[in-house]
């Protein structure tokens, strides 16, 4: 149903700092990963589309670069041409 994917580097949608210097999961998911979600979200409802019909979120992703870690949205489309869309968003 989702076929088209797509990670987008978190700090893209959102200046937030992270609440701990590593990566969370579950309740402990830090606040720079989970606020670009949002961010996200807020977007692709704003142009329309519906989440679990239109898209889904994946997971998050973990990248290091140095001793801080950056974090990657993963994402998943019914249709390819809603993935341009994000770039809309960008800060």
């Amino acid at each position: 149903m989702f076929d088209y994917r797509v990670s987008v580097d978190s700090s893209n949608w959102t200046g937030r700092e992270n609440n701990l210097p590593q990566e969370g999961g579950a309740l402990n998911a830090g606040y720079t990963p989970v606020d670009a979600l949002c961010n996200i979200s807020n977007k692709l409802g704003n142009h329309g589309l519906v989440y679990n019909i239109d898209w889904w979120w994946e997971s998050f992703g973990t990248i290091w670069t140095g001793q801080t870690p950056g974090y990657n949205i993963n994402l998943c489309f019914a249709k390819e041409e809603h993935k341009l869309l994000l770039p809309l968003g960008e800060k």
